[in-house]
């Protein structure tokens, strides 16, 4: 029997994306007061650029990590599915 023990996974993970985003806003809201204050050129460049590298290294590991397991050896009989919930 197939159950689903986690129906509510992809409103967690929107949930999640709506905080972080939330919580993004607000702390670069402050880095540009900040950045302001200390009018120095790098440091405003720093201040704006930062959740850019934040994504590209998001998206580096997004697609590193089905690389990796796609390299790993597999035991013979051994199954390629992925479960996100518990088997008893």
């Amino acid at each position: 029997m197939a159950r689903n023990h986690y129906p509510f996974w992809t409103h967690d993970t929107v949930a999640a994306a709506v905080l972080a985003g939330v919580g993004t806003a607000s702390f670069q809201s402050r880095l540009d007061v900040w950045a302001a204050n200390v009018n120095t050129p790098v440091v405003t460049a720093l201040v704006h650029g930062w959740p850019m590298l934040f994504i590209f290294a998001g998206l580096v590991l997004l697609v590193m990590h089905p690389v990796r397991e796609a390299r790993s050896p597999k035991a013979p009989g051994e199954s390629t599915e992925r479960s996100h919930g518990f088997r008893p």
